[in-house]
């Protein structure tokens, strides 16, 4: 009897895993993932030719956009956590594509693009115009935009919130 319980609970089991088996591409996460693996390889082999990839080129521009930025600043307008920030700044600086520099207040360190890193940039802009041109192809960039700004708008709103406790 025990056993017949077990069997019959195992196929509701089984039955419930098969449903949701089914419905793997409708989530979201899977999704993202997916489109962000394709359009990273795409933007990374087009920036192959002046060794920059498709994160660290983002990054550039963001410094170059706001420089000279303070670390934390560059990690709220990136929504990039810190250590993953301070990681991708120091193999910059290796590169010798940004300088880190101490603001007036000394435990504030300041980014900007080195010369090197004002070349580098100008170099890959070709590049990036043609991958902003395949992905487009992939999928429309301006809708791709629009969801970013949401994103960026909803990150803002839920840093602004109190946190509950």
């Amino acid at each position: 009897m025990a056993q017949r319980k077990s069997i019959a609970a195992q196929r509701r089991g089984d039955a419930l895993l098969e449903s949701y088996a089914r419905r793997g591409s409708e989530c979201g996460y899977a999704n993202l993932k997916l489109l962000t693996r394709v359009v990273t390889t795409l933007y990374d082999e087009a920036l192959r030719p002046v060794d920059l990839c498709a994160g660290q080129l983002a990054l550039l521009w963001a410094i170059l956009a706001t420089e000279p930025v303070e670390i934390g600043r560059l990690g709220v307008t990136t929504l990039t956590d810190q250590t993953t920030l301070s990681r991708t700044v120091a193999k910059l600086r290796k590169a010798r594509l940004v300088s880190v520099s101490a603001a007036d207040d000394r435990r504030v360190k300041l980014v900007s693009l080195t010369p090197s890193g004002r070349q580098r940039f100008r170099a890959a802009m070709p590049l990036w115009e043609e991958a902003q041109r395949s992905a487009n192809a992939m999928l429309p960039l301006a809708d791709v935009r629009a969801m970013a700004r949401q994103v960026r708008r909803a990150a803002r709103e839920s840093a602004a919130r109190p946190m509950a406790g």
